[in-house]
């Protein structure tokens, strides 16, 4: 799925995912400790919003640049701020170590791939959830 699909799905008025933090991240966000905290594949930015809320800085990254559009507009409704990346996964670049935690919510390789890149390079915590058709693999860890 390239950037042409996320942007048309992204293109309409309401969220596709909704505005609240997927109910994974909320029950695991106090994990993370305080530190900027990296969102791979954030969509909307509904978990992105929900992280700045608690004090993390946060950057959302994601091919689609109507879903961080999208994001921003939601984190200015909550009156928080989130820098908003727009890149291809598989060849977004993970600064080692510059990371408080990574939280991601993946469906699909490349973004799994960029999730497992960052999870090696965050200082402390990983929060990731993989979603494929029949399974839902998920684990908050500390690193």
């Amino acid at each position: 799925m390239d950037a042409e699909f996320w942007n048309h799905r992204y293109a309409r008025d309401d969220f596709v995912y909704g505005t609240e933090p997927n109910d994974f991240v909320a029950e695991v966000a106090a994990r993370i400790p305080p530190g900027p905290v990296l969102c791979l594949a954030e969509g909307e930015g509904r978990n992105a919003v929900y992280l700045a809320s608690l004090g993390h800085a946060v950057t959302a990254v994601d091919l689609s640049m109507v879903a961080l559009g999208k994001a921003q507009k939601l984190a200015a409704v909550h009156g928080v701020k989130i820098e908003t990346v727009v890149a291809d996964l598989a060849a977004y670049r993970i600064e080692p170590g510059a990371w408080a935690g990574d939280c991601s919510d993946l469906g699909a390789p490349a973004p799994a791939a960029a999730a497992k890149r960052a999870r090696a390079s965050c200082g402390r915590t990983a929060v990731w959830r993989r979603v494929r058709a029949r399974s839902l693999y998920a684990g908050a860890t500390d690193l």
